[in-house]
């Protein structure tokens, strides 16, 4: 059943199926990871990239990458390119950065995103 007959069915069922939160946001050798409160589709990748960096201020995408089961969003920000990565295969979320110099805005920025996720948690 496909995502969008399967949320019709739920509807149609009485079933609301409750909205995409983020469980929790890590730092893992260089890298942000993700993790959402439930299972999400290829088709959830905008909302869930809203989610994630909506309160990031002055950050500009640059490119979109659409794949079969992957979808890459590189973005800029403080001066620094990071790489915002959604796998829809094995259910991965993560940004990193490919450039030496960003290491040291990986903790700024996890840091932002973890504090963001605690504000709409509580």
């Amino acid at each position: 059943m496909t995502c969008h007959y399967l949320s019709l069915f739920f509807l149609f069922i009485g079933i609301k199926m409750s909205p995409i939160a983020i469980q929790s946001i890590n730092l893992v050798n260089n890298q942000i990871t993700v993790l959402f409160n439930q299972h999400w589709f290829q088709e959830d990748i905008t909302k869930l990239r809203q989610l994630l960096l909506n309160n990031v201020s002055n950050l500009c995408i640059k490119e979109i990458i659409i794949g079969a089961d992957l979808e890459n969003f590189r973005f800029h920000w403080l001066d620094n390119e990071f790489i915002l990565n959604f796998d829809y295969y094995s259910q991965s979320c993560w940004i990193e950065t490919q450039a030496a110099h960003s290491l040291t805005k990986i903790q700024t920025l996890f840091t932002l995103l973890l504090q963001d996720n605690e504000n709409d948690a509580g």
